[in-house]
């Protein structure tokens, strides 16, 4: 497309045979050309000579390269064994630097690369294919230089125009095209993590760049080469209707024998066991919650959970860091935590529950990191001083390391005497800032900020700026949601691919809009870092280098956050 929109004018000149799709071929690779052309026979045929010549020219064997200006005599030639641009609508011949000045000049903007003989367009400001002066190139030119141009394969003559060009189509650039996943019978838990795996950058960039080989793979019914063909099949094939994860299934049947049958199951589950499933086809022979790990799902999903618990009486510090792959957020908890807020059009008493607020995704990662108090019947103190005895204390959950992928989990199933689904709404950001809810952030702040003050005590939509460096920043990606009742549902997701949102309800894709997607009733929230920052990368190289290199780096990373 040129700067005067030439993306209009080509459709224009698209040639249709009858009964046939019109995208087929276009008549000229350049509306310029075919406006030059327009100016009459002599016009076509001062610019078709030119061309013929320079062709004639160029066939000879490769000499030196020699600028010249007829208009500038003052201007010393240069030669060079650069290409140059052979002007077709005067005698100049420019270097690369002189070349647009001598368009903007003499408004001539047809040009002939001396080097391969491709012809330049000022006007779209790149190299520009046509057929007609191809046809003349492969004419003019020897035989060797009849592989410079692949294109012209495409061009039959003779007899076989009759057959080749009636029943042929232009391939359309559709692969890797949003395309939803068949359901298997009952299996809208698996497509909606697939989903999910598929349009995580990382996921795919490793599968894409066959860095699991599955023709060398020796670990029998390997989940990692069932995504391999999955993540092939849906973005390198050029297909529109949905994909059959069969394989995927399978496997992942024969792993969890407690998901095969065509039971309802739980999408967070699947994806928990599928990450498990992963780590044990990488073969690293590591525990799934050792910190040496080096494989690929610990360096994109797992991060760590700091839990501090002081005991009240002796001051005693417990501090546990365990792995994580989600973040679960209990609504219910999170419902009864909110701040009292009036009803809209009420009387404005701060003492009145409207029951129709909905939740904040940033006030309840809040309230998961504020420090909450534990009662003796959930805390035994084991200090010397305490002696094993019950005691009150003081429990602060804090983000040690945050995931390059981050998955946050909306507990919306309470199982008690009855299972029930909990329908509340919470509103989540499409950017959502993790930095403020981590180890390293509350002890700075704690710093910092007067006494009295909530390290967190911030404002979401206020002055913090949205940086794009910043490393706790992330983009959603893809939610998992449940529609209908608890023992008698449906899961759908909703994916990002570039600037737009796409809904996914097995194989049925349709577009959505960022209102839309705002507005579900989330289930899962699938968030990808903006950036890794600080040398990530670096760190994962040198993990791979030995595990007492990765402890060390991920030390230091963890410090970071």
């Amino acid at each position: 497309m040129d700067k005067s929109g030439s993306v209009g004018n080509v459709a224009k000149n698209i040639v249709a045979a009858a009964d046939h799709p019109p995208v087929r071929e276009v008549e000229y690779g350049c509306e310029h050309v075919q406006d030059f052309m327009g100016q009459g026979s002599s016009a076509t045929d001062s610019l078709t000579n030119a061309y013929i010549s320079v062709q004639n020219t160029l066939s000879k064997p490769l000499e030196t390269q020699v600028t010249k200006d007829p208009k500038d005599p003052k201007k010393i030639p240069m030669t060079t064994l650069r290409p140059t641009y052979m002007c077709l609508q005067c005698s100049t011949i420019s270097s690369l630097d002189d070349r647009d000045a001598h368009s903007s000049k003499t408004r001539h903007q047809l040009s002939i690369e001396s080097r391969s003989g491709c012809l330049w367009c000022g006007l779209c400001e790149d190299f520009v294919y046509d057929p007609a002066f191809e046809r003349i190139r492969t004419d003019q030119a020897g035989p060797a230089n009849h592989k410079k141009r692949k294109l012209n394969a495409i061009y039959p003559t003779g007899e076989e125009d009759k057959f080749v060009l009636p029943n042929s189509n232009a391939l359309s650039c559709q692969a890797g095209s949003p395309r939803g996943i068949y359901n298997m019978g009952q299996t809208c838990y698996l497509s909606v993590i697939l989903q999910a795996m598929i349009h995580n950058p990382m996921m795919r960039n490793y599968f894409l760049s066959s860095r699991h080989d599955s023709t060398e793979c020796e670990i029998e019914n390997c989940v990692a080469c069932a995504l391999t063909i999955s993540f092939s099949d849906v973005l390198a094939t050029e297909k529109l209707d949905g994909h059959g994860p069969v394989d995927l299934l399978y496997r992942s049947w024969k792993h969890a024998p407690m998901l095969a049958g065509y039971a309802q199951q739980d999408a967070h589950e699947y994806f928990q066991s599928l990450l498990d499933h992963l780590h044990i086809s990488s073969g690293c022979g590591v525990a799934k919650d050792q910190k040496s790990c080096n494989c690929l799902y610990h360096q994109i999903f797992y991060g760590k959970l700091k839990s501090t618990v002081t005991c009240l009486s002796c001051k005693n510090v417990t501090v546990v860091e365990d792995p994580i792959v989600d973040l679960s957020l209990d609504l219910r908890q999170q419902a009864k935590r909110r701040k009292l807020t009036p009803k809209s059009g009420g009387t404005g008493n701060k003492g009145t529950v409207d029951e129709n607020a909905p939740l904040e995704l940033s006030q309840c990662l809040k309230n998961f990191t504020t420090p909450e108090k534990l009662t003796g019947d959930a805390y035994t103190c084991r200090s010397r001083e305490c002696g094993d005895t019950p005691q009150k204390a003081r429990k602060h959950l804090t983000i040690k390391k945050l995931p390059p992928a981050l998955c946050i989990q909306l507990k919306r199933y309470e199982h008690q005497k009855t299972s029930q689904k909990l329908d509340s709404k919470l509103n989540f950001p499409l950017q959502l800032d993790m930095l403020p809810y981590t180890t390293r952030a509350h002890r700075t702040k704690k710093k910092n900020l007067p006494p009295g003050t909530d390290p967190i005590d911030f404002d979401p939509n206020g002055p913090t700026p949205l940086s794009a460096r910043s490393p706790g920043w992330y983009d959603l990606s893809t939610i998992v949601v449940h529609v209908g009742k608890i023992d008698a549902g449906h899961y759908i997701c909703y994916c990002r691919r570039d600037d737009s949102w796409f809904k996914f309800d097995d194989s049925k894709v349709t577009l959505a809009t960022e209102a839309q997607v705002l507005g579900v009733d989330a289930y899962l929230l699938f968030y990808v870092a903006r950036s890794l920052g600080g040398g990530a990368e670096q760190k994962v190289e040198e993990k791979k280098k030995g595990a007492e290199a990765g402890e060390d780096g991920g030390a230091e990373g963890e410090e970071e956050q």
